[in-house]
């Protein structure tokens, strides 16, 4: 099975493939694991996935894509057909995984507690100012709704799979002989000379009889059609229009700051000064000679391994609570003015901390947070009355359903109307996720009702808006008149391709025979890769003709612009070797991708998979 593979992915057709697919290997469906009395969602080798660990791999999918997308996946998913291939995506997932599991047990892989433990405390996930944060571990785990044993099983898992991916799917190799045709074929050079005939000007020359016209129109009537239209009646809100509603009193302010008194005061504040050094002995020896009377500054200058702090005896200024580590910061708290701490052990070395000064906590005065409080009870006031007054344009907007005019009166403001436009000339207005939804999706374009409240704009410029369709008129065939300028463009520019084309193919001919009529322009360098990037249709052409000998070869071709291209080919030099290898990395990758993809359908060709259709009809039916 791996030769076949491996055969398989060394085809000129599989290198040239770019996109790099990534498989769902490890977040679907680990580490739920408790018993109870679900039936199946699938069993795969009689090994069952449970309808619970279906869901809750569905919804870890479902948050991770409304993360990237917003509201737009939500959108996504009311739409039937769109939910049944989301949840028959999860179940693949499931199922994959479930093989890959499988095929790991067969191979005899395993993984220690210590080697999930390492992977967690390394992770990048989780580290603050390079260490390891457990409780930054502790919430992001909270957040994605995992307890520590489903996400250790979750990385003991990956880590498992990184084993099969380097012991099976990394079999594959490439050969320099490989290389080398890569490099000659991706990277091929061609010296070409083009001679243009444009197509616009010779649109110009062209003539289109009534006769024409008409049997043009009709064979391509069923597409030459005028789109669906409207007129849009709206109202709108933002809750920068209702701040005029909302004033603050001296006594509200007043109220706010004694009720929220705590988060007005300044943090205490410690002046630290400490003696840095390697191990225990060294910080006992110290801390006996300070009982001594030894001065602390003397021993910190002559003693601390913290060099900047030393040559000011360990003074570490001024520092408000949070600023060290805990701790330091425990050590220190323990402590009265003056005092000294016993050694206190932080990773591989010593601290000795001596306060040599503190302020406490202090409450702010009014006077200096009221601007703050003031901002902060706008806010919630504005939203408030925001939330009142668009609650109260909702129920307006019911009770009047085929007018916009009482909505607009509720919140003071005026009825807009737009211009008739088409969904190619959406009103910036009208530029939103639920706006289009609603105008073009459902039946608001024929009731002629008033829309539900929809949120329109950004987080920092979010509106509420209503709105009702005033004129509609459907998407409908356009009839000759309508379509008759339309229709001369569309026959004469056919006319003008099949005319060029003609003569390009004569100039191709009679250069062929030696007969040179042609006006070229100057040599230009085509290279494979780059020209198929920009310009796949030409590429196609260009690199598909035959090398040059004694003399250069013709064809015709055509540019984005649709113009005709007389191509000369003088000169064909094959890629190198270098030119390749920056791509290596991204041709490897894509060769295990394939190889895992190979690995997973030579799984499910082997494999019992027995899916609970009942189970996946009931879905169905809930998305419609």
């Amino acid at each position: 099975m791996i030769e076949k593979w491996h055969e398989k992915s060394n085809g000129i057709a599989f290198k040239i493939i770019f996109a790099l697919v990534s498989l769902s290997f490890v977040l679907a469906g680990v580490g739920t694991g408790f018993i109870g009395v679900n039936t199946s969602a699938v069993k795969v080798n009689g090994k069952e996935i449970s309808q619970r660990e279906f869901s809750d791999a569905k919804n870890r999918q479902q948050q991770t894509m409304a993360n990237q997308m917003g509201s737009q996946f939500w959108d996504l998913m009311d739409d039937p057909k769109f939910a049944a291939e989301f949840d028959q995506s999860v179940l693949n997932n499931l199922i994959n995984d479930e093989l890959l599991r499988q095929y790991i047990d067969e191979l005899k892989l395993g993984v220690s507690v210590d080697q999930i433990k390492s992977e967690i405390v390394h992770s990048s996930y989780f580290q603050n100012n390079g260490k390891f944060d457990n409780n930054l571990y502790q919430q992001t785990l909270r957040n994605a709704g995992l307890n520590a044993d489903g996400y250790a099983q979750i990385v003991g898992q990956g880590i498992l799979f990184s084993q099969m991916e380097e012991g099976v799917l990394g079999t594959n190799f490439n050969v320099p002989a490989q290389e080398e045709t890569l490099a000659k074929l991706l990277f091929q050079k061609r010296q070409v000379r083009l001679a243009s005939y444009s197509l616009a000007n010779e649109v110009k020359k062209q003539t289109a009889s009534q006769e024409e016209l008409q049997a043009f129109y009709d064979k391509h009537k069923a597409q030459l059609v005028l789109p669906e239209q409207f007129v849009v009646e709206y109202v709108t809100l933002s809750p920068k229009q209702v701040e005029n509603k909302v004033q603050i009193t001296d006594e509200q302010i007043a109220t706010y700051y004694e009720a929220n008194k705590a988060q007005y005061v300044t943090k205490s504040e410690s002046q630290l000064a400490h003696i840095q050094v390697a191990n225990e002995a060294e910080a006992q020896a110290i801390e006996q000679q300070l009982k001594s009377g030894t001065d602390f500054a003397t021993l910190a200058k002559e003693k601390s391994l913290d060099k900047l702090s030393a040559t000011k005896g360990g003074d570490l200024g001024w520092a408000k609570a949070g600023t060290f580590p805990t701790e330091f910061e425990k050590a220190a708290n323990a402590l009265q003015v003056g005092q000294v701490s016993q050694p206190v052990k932080m990773g591989d070395e010593y601290h000795i901390i001596k306060v040599l000064d503190r302020k406490p906590e202090t409450a702010l005065p009014l006077e200096k947070v009221k601007e703050n409080i003031v901002n902060t009870l706008r806010q919630e006031l504005v939203g408030a009355e925001y939330s009142t007054v668009t609650r109260d344009m909702a129920t307006s907007a019911y009770e009047n359903a085929g007018s916009l005019e009482e909505v607009a009166k509720v919140a003071g403001v005026e009825v807009q109307t737009t211009p008739m436009f088409t969904r190619e000339t959406l009103p910036e207005a009208l530029k939103s996720d639920s706006v289009t939804k609603v105008l073009f999706e459902g039946d608001l374009a024929q009731s002629g009702q008033n829309s539900e409240a929809l949120e329109v704009g950004n987080e920092n410029a979010s509106r509420t808006m209503f709105l009702r369709v005033k004129q509609y008129q459907p998407q409908r065939e356009k009839t000759f008149d309508e379509a008759k300028s339309e229709v001369e463009a569309m026959v004469k520019r056919e006319k003008a391709e099949t005319a060029l084309l003609a003569q390009a193919e004569a100039q191709v001919k009679a250069l062929s025979e030696g007969k040179n009529e042609v006006t070229f322009g100057g040599a230009q360098t085509l290279v494979y890769v780059q020209a198929q990037a920009e310009q796949p249709a030409f590429a196609k052409v260009v690199f598909a003709m035959p090398k040059p000998t004694d003399k250069p070869t013709f064809s015709v071709a055509r540019n984005v612009q649709g113009d005709v291209l007389l191509v000369a080919l003088d000169k064909v030099e094959d890629g190198l070797l270098s030119e390749f290898k920056p791509l290596q990395a991204q041709f490897n990758e894509s060769n295990r991708t394939t190889l895992r993809a190979d690995l997973i359908n030579n799984l499910r060709e082997r494999a019992s998979i027995d899916v609970n259709e009942e189970f996946m009809q009931q879905l169905n039916s809930t998305a419609q």
